[in-house]
């Protein structure tokens, strides 16, 4: 999806002065079956019911908001501007506040792949006024008849549709006219312009129709080891009271049917008696029921599979605390770094273009605005401090160096 400038003729008439007017060569509106979007629902309860997954997506959002950020700008005036208008957001909807819509935003890109920011205008839609969440579960593309994302002649999506609950009432916009009978609705869905929408893709592939969150690849991981502990469990279940077999008669006693039945009605009754007498041809013993080593196997393999699609090293994300060669740690946090800073990088990039950007435009803020991310790290402040000494001690490195890290990785760099 292009910048607001494409929605709003500035684009088409900066092509024109330059006389680069695109032509398409051509529009592929249906998403291919490796692009459609996995079942959110399906996203969320993952996300929900297994403990790897999320402590795992906990830990990365907070590790994220712990590196705190700052509003810089190419002039104080606009910086001023955004930051009062950040700071009284939450009008609509459930009183957000900037950093619980931020934390929000990188929590659903971790979970579904996308995340939605609409931008709220006044009534005469030529100003901005407030940033609200979209849930997405709720959110697609306009689509025709047949499920083609309709596209316009930039192949750009025409706009999006937003699922309202039975028995509301809301409003939507009228779609381009173009595309005003082109679009299919269901009966609890209104028409959103894309202007109104911030559509946050994690990873994309494909045509790039839609983001690709860090649940979605271990998705049958998830599954298959979610169905092997629910069996395990109830495995543990049945050993925990193991089944009794009583041998009824020996060599000098044949056991006749009502002898046997007479065993077993006094064996049921060991559910509420601690004490039973037995003749001596009857041997009761329990069937013990001994548990297979592939079980614990396949899970510590299914379990990787997670971790490896959360970027999150086992030791965090379990929280077990197993040994681990601590350099290997150490390789497995920095990995942990770049998937978080590569986050928060496209996470700040889609905010600058399609929300800052549309802000600027609308509200006629004369400057460029953006947010500066502090340092993520998940090395322990003490031990790098005490690194950081003992480079000092050494001379490998000079104390204004060791100042200017210092004040970088606490988000203090001076301008």
């Amino acid at each position: 999806m292009g910048m607001l400038s494409n929605l709003f003729g500035v684009r088409t008439r900066e092509l024109a002065r330059n006389k680069l007017e695109p032509i398409p060569i051509a529009i592929k509106q249906t998403p291919s079956e490796e692009d459609q979007p996995m079942d959110m629902q399906e996203l969320e309860r993952a996300y929900k019911k297994d403990p790897i997954i999320f402590n795992s997506i906990n830990k990365a959002v907070q590790m994220i908001m712990s590196a705190g950020y700052r509003i810089e700008a190419d002039n104080e005036s606009a910086k001023n501007y955004f930051e009062d208008f950040l700071s009284n957001i939450g009008n609509v909807g459930e009183n957000l506040t900037f950093d619980e819509l931020l934390e929000a935003v990188f929590k659903y890109q971790m979970i579904y792949g996308n995340a939605y920011v609409e931008l709220v205008f006044n009534k005469s839609m030529d100003k901005i006024v407030d940033l609200a969440l979209f849930d997405p579960k709720r959110m697609d593309y306009a689509k025709d008849a047949s499920g083609n994302i309709l596209l316009d002649k930039y192949m750009k999506p025409v706009g999006y549709t937003l699922k309202i609950p039975y028995g509301s009432s809301a409003k939507g916009d009228e779609p381009p006219a173009e595309f005003k009978n082109k679009v299919s609705f269901m009966s609890n869905e209104i028409f959103v312009s894309p202007e109104r929408v911030c559509h946050f893709k994690l990873y994309t592939v494909g045509d790039r129709f839609y983001g690709t969150g860090l649940i979605e690849p271990a998705y049958n991981s998830i599954i298959r080891k979610m169905k092997i502990e629910e069996a395990q469990t109830n495995s543990i279940y049945s050993r925990g009271t193991y089944p009794v077999i009583a041998y009824v008669g020996d060599e000098q006693h044949e056991a006749t049917p009502q002898d046997v039945q007479a065993v077993l009605d006094n064996l049921v009754k060991l559910q509420h008696n601690r004490f039973m007498a037995f003749q001596h041809w009857v041997r009761v013993e329990p069937l013990e029921v001994k548990q297979s080593d592939i079980v614990q196997s396949t899970l510590e393999y299914l379990r990787l599979n997670v971790t490896s699609s959360l970027g999150m090293p086992s030791a965090f994300a379990t929280g077990a605390g197993e040994a681990v060669n601590r350099a290997t740690l150490n390789v497995q946090s920095r990995f942990l770094e770049f998937t978080l800073n590569d986050i928060v990088k496209r996470t700040l990039s889609t905010i600058r273009k399609y929300i800052f950007k549309r802000i600027s435009f609308y509200n006629r803020v004369r400057g460029n605005v953006w947010l500066k991310w502090g340092d993520i790290g998940v090395e322990n402040i003490n031990d790098k401090a005490a690194r950081l000494v003992n480079y000092a001690k050494i001379n490998a490195l000079a104390p204004e160096e060791i100042r200017k890290f210092a004040l970088k990785s606490e988000g203090l760099d001076e301008k």
